[in-house]
Protein backbone atom coordinates (compact mmCIF):
# COMPACT_ATOMS: atom_id res chain seq x y z
CA UNK A 1 0.00 0.00 0.00
CA UNK A 2 1.19 3.39 -0.84
CA UNK A 3 1.31 6.26 1.01
CA UNK A 4 -1.14 8.07 -0.87
CA UNK A 5 -3.63 4.95 -0.63
CA UNK A 6 -2.80 4.97 3.46
CA UNK A 7 -4.10 8.44 3.71
CA UNK A 8 -6.93 8.13 1.43
CA UNK A 9 -8.32 4.91 3.61
CA UNK A 10 -7.19 6.33 7.23
CA UNK A 11 -9.41 10.05 6.42
CA UNK A 12 -12.61 8.24 5.29
CA UNK A 13 -12.62 6.15 8.34
CA UNK A 14 -12.09 9.34 10.17
CA UNK A 15 -14.16 11.57 8.13
CA UNK A 16 -17.50 8.85 8.20
CA UNK A 17 -16.71 8.56 12.02
CA UNK A 18 -16.94 11.89 13.12
CA UNK A 19 -17.43 14.06 10.01
CA UNK A 20 -15.89 17.08 7.76
CA UNK A 21 -15.60 19.39 10.03
CA UNK A 22 -14.64 17.80 13.42
CA UNK A 23 -11.41 15.98 11.57
CA UNK A 24 -8.74 18.17 11.52
CA UNK A 25 -5.47 17.58 9.59
CA UNK A 26 -3.14 17.10 12.53
CA UNK A 27 -6.13 14.10 13.44
CA UNK A 28 -4.42 12.37 10.49
CA UNK A 29 -1.19 13.52 11.14
CA UNK A 30 -1.38 11.45 14.52
CA UNK A 31 -3.54 8.22 13.25
CA UNK A 32 -1.37 7.98 10.10
CA UNK A 33 1.77 8.62 12.10
CA UNK A 34 3.30 10.73 9.08
CA UNK A 35 4.43 13.97 9.16
CA UNK A 36 2.30 16.63 7.70
CA UNK A 37 4.29 17.45 4.87
CA UNK A 38 3.78 14.24 3.38
CA UNK A 39 -0.01 14.54 3.35
CA UNK A 40 0.17 17.40 1.32
CA UNK A 41 2.31 16.31 -0.90
CA UNK A 42 -0.29 13.94 -2.10
CA UNK A 43 -2.88 16.18 -1.39
CA UNK A 44 -2.76 20.08 -1.03
CA UNK A 45 -5.88 20.33 1.45
CA UNK A 46 -8.19 18.75 4.15
CA UNK A 47 -10.83 20.05 1.47
CA UNK A 48 -9.00 18.23 -1.31
CA UNK A 49 -8.10 14.94 0.61
CA UNK A 50 -12.39 14.64 0.98
CA UNK A 51 -12.86 15.50 -2.25
CA UNK A 52 -11.08 12.86 -3.51
CA UNK A 53 -12.76 10.66 -1.10
CA UNK A 54 -16.06 11.71 -2.31
CA UNK A 55 -15.49 11.36 -5.64
CA UNK A 56 -13.93 7.55 -5.70
CA UNK A 57 -16.74 6.17 -4.00
CA UNK A 58 -18.84 7.87 -6.32
CA UNK A 59 -17.20 6.71 -10.05
CA UNK A 60 -17.28 3.29 -8.41
CA UNK A 61 -21.17 3.17 -7.84
CA UNK A 62 -21.14 5.03 -11.40
CA UNK A 63 -18.96 1.54 -12.43
CA UNK A 64 -20.72 -0.95 -10.92
CA UNK A 65 -23.97 0.86 -12.56
CA UNK A 66 -22.70 0.86 -15.78
CA UNK A 67 -21.49 -2.77 -15.80
CA UNK A 68 -24.84 -4.18 -15.57
CA UNK A 69 -25.65 -2.80 -19.08
CA UNK A 70 -23.30 -5.31 -20.67
CA UNK A 71 -25.37 -7.63 -20.97
CA UNK A 72 -29.23 -7.91 -22.48
CA UNK A 73 -31.41 -8.89 -20.16
CA UNK A 74 -34.65 -8.77 -19.22
CA UNK A 75 -36.26 -5.91 -17.75
CA UNK A 76 -36.93 -7.33 -14.36
CA UNK A 77 -33.60 -8.59 -14.09
CA UNK A 78 -31.82 -4.89 -15.22
CA UNK A 79 -33.82 -3.04 -12.66
CA UNK A 80 -33.26 -5.54 -9.65
CA UNK A 81 -29.46 -5.21 -10.73
CA UNK A 82 -29.34 -1.63 -10.85
CA UNK A 83 -30.96 -2.02 -7.05
CA UNK A 84 -27.54 -4.25 -6.56
CA UNK A 85 -25.33 -2.00 -8.09
CA UNK A 86 -25.99 0.56 -5.59
CA UNK A 87 -25.35 -2.18 -2.45
CA UNK A 88 -22.62 -3.21 -4.21
CA UNK A 89 -20.90 0.10 -3.83
CA UNK A 90 -21.81 -0.18 -0.05
CA UNK A 91 -20.77 -3.96 0.38
CA UNK A 92 -16.83 -2.81 -1.59
CA UNK A 93 -17.12 0.62 0.89
CA UNK A 94 -19.20 0.24 3.91
CA UNK A 95 -18.08 3.99 4.53
CA UNK A 96 -19.73 5.38 1.66
CA UNK A 97 -23.19 5.69 3.92
CA UNK A 98 -22.49 7.91 7.00
CA UNK A 99 -19.93 9.63 4.44
CA UNK A 100 -23.69 9.94 1.91
CA UNK A 101 -25.94 10.91 5.15
CA UNK A 102 -23.72 13.57 6.64
CA UNK A 103 -23.65 15.34 3.36
CA UNK A 104 -27.07 14.66 3.18
CA UNK A 105 -27.81 16.02 7.01
CA UNK A 106 -25.34 18.76 5.75
CA UNK A 107 -27.30 20.10 2.44
CA UNK A 108 -23.90 18.97 0.95
CA UNK A 109 -22.02 21.50 2.26
CA UNK A 110 -18.80 20.41 1.79
CA UNK A 111 -18.71 19.16 -2.21
CA UNK A 112 -19.48 21.12 -4.60
CA UNK A 113 -20.84 20.74 -8.05
CA UNK A 114 -18.37 19.15 -10.03
CA UNK A 115 -19.62 16.06 -8.71
CA UNK A 116 -23.33 16.54 -10.76
CA UNK A 117 -22.06 14.83 -13.86
CA UNK A 118 -21.59 11.35 -11.64
CA UNK A 119 -24.57 11.56 -10.11
CA UNK A 120 -26.25 12.60 -13.25
CA UNK A 121 -24.49 9.21 -14.71
CA UNK A 122 -26.97 7.04 -11.89
CA UNK A 123 -29.74 9.39 -12.89
CA UNK A 124 -29.41 8.52 -16.32
CA UNK A 125 -29.04 4.81 -16.06
CA UNK A 126 -31.89 4.57 -13.86
CA UNK A 127 -33.93 6.44 -16.75
CA UNK A 128 -32.72 3.69 -18.85
CA UNK A 129 -34.12 1.00 -16.79
CA UNK A 130 -37.67 2.50 -16.28
CA UNK A 131 -38.21 3.25 -20.13
CA UNK A 132 -37.91 -0.74 -20.61
CA UNK A 133 -41.06 -0.92 -18.43
CA UNK A 134 -44.51 -0.29 -19.21
CA UNK A 135 -45.74 2.24 -16.30
CA UNK A 136 -48.36 2.86 -14.41
CA UNK A 137 -49.84 6.29 -16.25
CA UNK A 138 -49.17 7.86 -12.33
CA UNK A 139 -45.44 7.15 -12.83
CA UNK A 140 -45.28 7.89 -16.22
CA UNK A 141 -43.34 11.36 -15.94
CA UNK A 142 -42.31 10.88 -12.61
CA UNK A 143 -38.83 12.92 -11.45
CA UNK A 144 -36.25 10.15 -11.63
CA UNK A 145 -34.32 12.68 -9.11
CA UNK A 146 -37.16 12.07 -6.66
CA UNK A 147 -36.97 8.19 -7.56
CA UNK A 148 -33.03 7.96 -7.46
CA UNK A 149 -33.50 9.95 -4.09
CA UNK A 150 -35.98 7.37 -2.81
CA UNK A 151 -33.51 4.21 -3.36
CA UNK A 152 -30.63 5.37 -2.14
CA UNK A 153 -32.40 7.11 0.56
CA UNK A 154 -34.29 3.87 1.79
CA UNK A 155 -30.64 1.71 1.19
CA UNK A 156 -29.03 4.25 3.16
CA UNK A 157 -31.47 4.70 5.92
CA UNK A 158 -32.01 0.81 6.56
CA UNK A 159 -28.80 -0.02 6.34
CA UNK A 160 -27.73 2.42 8.89
CA UNK A 161 -30.46 1.50 11.31
CA UNK A 162 -29.42 -1.90 10.93
CA UNK A 163 -26.05 -1.53 11.66
CA UNK A 164 -26.39 0.62 14.91
CA UNK A 165 -26.15 -0.61 18.13
CA UNK A 166 -28.77 0.59 19.12
CA UNK A 167 -31.48 -1.82 19.60
CA UNK A 168 -33.86 -0.78 16.68
CA UNK A 169 -35.23 -2.89 13.76
CA UNK A 170 -37.41 -6.35 14.65
CA UNK A 171 -35.27 -9.04 12.66
CA UNK A 172 -32.37 -10.20 14.70
CA UNK A 173 -30.92 -11.96 11.60
CA UNK A 174 -30.02 -8.45 9.98
CA UNK A 175 -28.71 -6.93 12.96
CA UNK A 176 -25.26 -5.54 12.05
CA UNK A 177 -25.43 -7.67 9.65
CA UNK A 178 -24.33 -5.50 6.44
CA UNK A 179 -24.24 -8.62 3.75
CA UNK A 180 -27.28 -10.18 5.14
CA UNK A 181 -29.08 -5.97 5.34
CA UNK A 182 -28.23 -5.45 2.03
CA UNK A 183 -29.33 -8.24 0.08
CA UNK A 184 -32.34 -7.98 2.07
CA UNK A 185 -33.36 -4.38 1.15
CA UNK A 186 -32.31 -5.08 -1.98
CA UNK A 187 -34.68 -7.36 -3.15
CA UNK A 188 -37.16 -5.52 -0.58
CA UNK A 189 -36.79 -2.34 -2.90
CA UNK A 190 -36.98 -4.06 -6.45
CA UNK A 191 -39.90 -5.79 -5.28
CA UNK A 192 -41.69 -2.55 -4.23
CA UNK A 193 -40.75 -0.82 -6.88
CA UNK A 194 -42.26 -3.48 -9.59
CA UNK A 195 -45.48 -3.94 -7.52
CA UNK A 196 -45.75 -0.32 -7.03
CA UNK A 197 -45.23 1.29 -10.52
CA UNK A 198 -44.92 -1.08 -12.98
CA UNK A 199 -47.70 -2.48 -15.47
CA UNK A 200 -46.69 -5.55 -16.56
CA UNK A 201 -43.82 -7.21 -14.33
CA UNK A 202 -42.46 -9.61 -16.92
Amino acid sequence: MTKKEKILIIAEEEFAKHGFDAVSMNDLVKKLDMNKATIYYHYKDKKNLYYTIIKNAMEKSNENIKAIFKDDKKNKELLSDYVNALVLTIKENPNIVPLSLRELANFAADIDETLIPLIDIEIEYLQKVLNKFDLKDEYKNMNTYAFYSFIIGTINSFYAIQMSTLPLGNDKNLKQNSEKTLDFISEFISNIILNAIVKNKE
